[in-house]
């Protein structure tokens, strides 16, 4: 099997809603989907990671299983790479301003890191980060 793409698919409970705040947060609308109404999508980074948003119904007829609730515990963590900690700064204020909540605010980590946590409007958590490569331990 050759892969040739991977993407994120998560349930929301507001469909309308979780397009704005990830549209707020510099998510670029995937063309093909853009006016779909009963799914959003949006490309991450600059290889167009793709995320894909579907109601929780739709989600959990997707997977075959009840859809969990990310009030009640996390089953992942979605990391988004930063070149800078300007940028994990700047992220950090673009997530406040669209609603999002920050669950730890830009700080360092390991002496390598510079991280934010943040939670989108359905509760999934996000991270962004500045690696500092030469400061990264070595084996």
């Amino acid at each position: 099997m050759s892969i040739k793409q991977a993407w994120l698919n998560i349930p929301v409970k507001d469909l309308e809603k979780s397009k704005a705040f990830f549209k707020a947060i510099g998510f670029r609308s995937n063309p093909m989907h853009e006016h779909n109404p009963h799914i959003g999508s949006f490309y991450i980074g600059a290889n167009d990671f793709v995320l894909m948003l579907f109601p929780d119904a739709a989600f959990g007829r997707i997977v075959q299983h009840t859809v969990s609730n990310p009030a009640e515990g996390k089953e992942m963590l979605i990391n988004i790479d930063a070149e800078s900690r300007e940028e994990v700064d700047a992220m950090a204020e673009t997530v406040r301003k669209a609603g999002g909540k920050i669950f730890a605010e830009p700080a360092e980590a390991d002496g390598w890191m510079y991280v934010l946590g943040f939670e989108d409007p359905d509760g999934h958590r996000w991270a962004v980060l500045y690696m500092d490569m030469s400061k990264m331990p070595q084996q």
